[in-house]
């Protein structure tokens, strides 16, 4: 199995989420950007939605490890802005 470096850049507001991927020195058939659009859930543990690549589309689910969420929260604590505002 290869293994294919991506760059994500998206944004959340509440619990929507909107992102889009693009693939590093991708292998044929991966230079498209993939786009992704979908709300996570209130434990924000799962997000849930559709991607879309060119004229194709499709279902998608992530699931969070158990841990990674707090240790998230604990790392943006400490790169908050000084405005206060997290974006």
């Amino acid at each position: 199995m290869q293994t294919n470096g991506a760059r994500v850049s998206g944004h959340r507001s509440a619990r929507s989420v909107d992102f889009t991927k693009i693939y590093l020195d991708p292998p044929p058939g991966y230079e498209n950007p993939v786009d992704y659009v979908g709300q996570m859930s209130r434990d924000g543990m799962t997000v849930v939605g559709m991607w879309s690549l060119a004229d194709m589309n499709g279902t998608f689910e992530m699931h969070r490890e158990e841990g990674v969420a707090e240790r998230e929260e604990a790392g943006t604590a400490e790169t908050v802005p000084a405005s206060g505002m997290p974006f």
